[in-house]
């Protein structure tokens, strides 16, 4: 009888004791807003996801030290997708299952963003886009948990066919990676040249092997039309290295390149890259002129020795449409966030912007100019004369994307 009464009295004190012990770690959970984020760290990843950390990292930095958002400090939990989205798509589920993640904060491969929005929506939790820009998941795939801050691939394609179409330019060629990126940017460019420009003859069309690292038997075929622009879908280290094994050939002296000149890739390719190239970027420190990015650039330049990516800006951006409907809903909890993201204004680096209801598209467009040496950076070209294509211009409208999501037409 003691023996049982003694067993029993010991269960309650273990019982007691875990209680206790448990209670210092749920008050902490209480006291802070986790996000958990589905970045893409290997490989060709690497690059993109040292500048995202580095903005997200400084964010979380200044609002914790500023007090948090309303009295919770912010915590960011990571998981490598490794650019693939079944492994991405189960990092969310565990962000969210096991690390208790309110917010999520997506990758950078489009292929795991379409995965990660499936599980956001399946635990309502919301997730924001920075880089990963594919038009589905704004159309055919999109979910209410879900806002874009990166221009996806219609905006920026019509874009540039848009600014392409103001010019003299009748003779096009094209190259890029033969997968869903490069054809779905390929067939939104192509439509809107033809419907602007009537005139404009598509010579050559050149699709590379994913991962493709020699392009010199690509360069002859895009010169035997004597093109005037080649647009390319061809990015980061693949747009570097196909520069410079066409700049030998000469394909720059008569044919400007038309392509995503974000800042890593500028600074990969260094002074290889020609001058007077006609190209466009997601988000350039250097020529968005607003008290915000002149004070973003100060404070990540002082920090880290180096300017800021687009990446950085964009990743940035997300975490204050984040804060702003947190804000706005006096809540922390993506069940209330979710409510306010449809139109919800707010103050991004870019300037003044808006989340469009429909499709929880950020109307951010593209930033299109001229490459020129500058002597305050020695190390790289930037560009010039730049401006701005608002999305509103060339994102679709209300009436596409409601067609494309009855199955009415195919995503672009």
């Amino acid at each position: 009888m003691e023996v049982k009464r003694f067993a029993a009295t010991l269960a309650v004190v273990f019982a007691l004791t875990a209680v206790l012990v448990n209670v210092p770690d749920r008050a902490a959970a209480q006291d802070t807003i986790r996000f958990g984020w589905v970045a893409d760290i290997s490989g060709v990843g690497a690059t993109f996801y040292k500048s995202q950390k580095a903005a997200i990292d400084m964010f979380v930095e200044e609002t914790n030290a500023a007090g948090g958002i309303q009295g919770k400090k912010l915590e960011v939990v990571i998981r490598d997708a490794q650019l693939k989205p079944d492994v991405g798509a189960n990092a969310a589920r565990e962000l969210i299952l096991s690390e208790k993640c309110e917010f999520l904060i997506g990758p950078t491969s489009s292929a795991v963003a379409l995965a990660t929005t499936k599980v956001a929506k399946e635990f309502k939790k919301v997730i924001y886009f920075h880089t990963s820009n594919t038009e589905k998941l704004t159309t055919t795939d999109f979910q209410p948990y879900m806002f874009q801050v990166v221009p996806n691939t219609g905006i920026e394609a019509r874009g540039c066919a848009l600014f392409l179409s103001q010019k003299p330019y009748k003779r096009y060629g094209y190259i890029g990676f033969d997968y869903a990126y490069g054809h779905d940017q390929w067939d939104s460019f192509k439509e809107q040249l033809v419907k602007l420009n009537p005139k404009a003859e598509i010579l050559k069309v050149v699709w590379a092997k994913v991962a493709e690292t020699n392009f010199s038997p690509y360069v002859p075929t895009l010169m035997a039309g004597n093109p005037e622009i080649v647009f390319s879908s061809l990015w980061g280290g693949g747009l570097s290295s196909f520069i410079k094994q066409a700049k030998p050939y000469g394909l720059f002296k008569n044919t400007s390149l038309t392509s995503l000149f974000d800042l890593d890739m500028l600074r990969a390719t260094g002074l290889d890259m020609p001058e007077g190239m006609l190209g466009y970027a997601r988000a350039a420190f250097y020529a968005i002129d607003t008290p915000q990015m002149k004070e973003f650039n100060k404070k990540y330049y002082d920090k880290f020795k180096e300017w800021p990516s687009d990446w950085a800006i964009m990743a940035y951006d997300g975490m204050i449409v984040l804060s702003e409907a947190m804000k706005k809903t006096n809540s922390t909890k993506s069940e209330d966030v979710v409510k306010v993201l449809g139109g919800l204004k707010f103050k991004s680096l870019r300037g003044d912007r808006y989340i469009r209801e429909l499709d929880h598209m950020a109307n951010v467009g593209i930033y299109v100019g001229t490459t020129t040496k500058d002597p305050n950076y020695k190390d790289f070209l930037i560009m010039k004369d730049v401006v701005e294509v608002p999305a509103e211009k060339v994102w679709m409208s209300e009436d596409e994307i409601k067609k494309l999501r009855a199955g009415e037409g195919s995503a672009k």
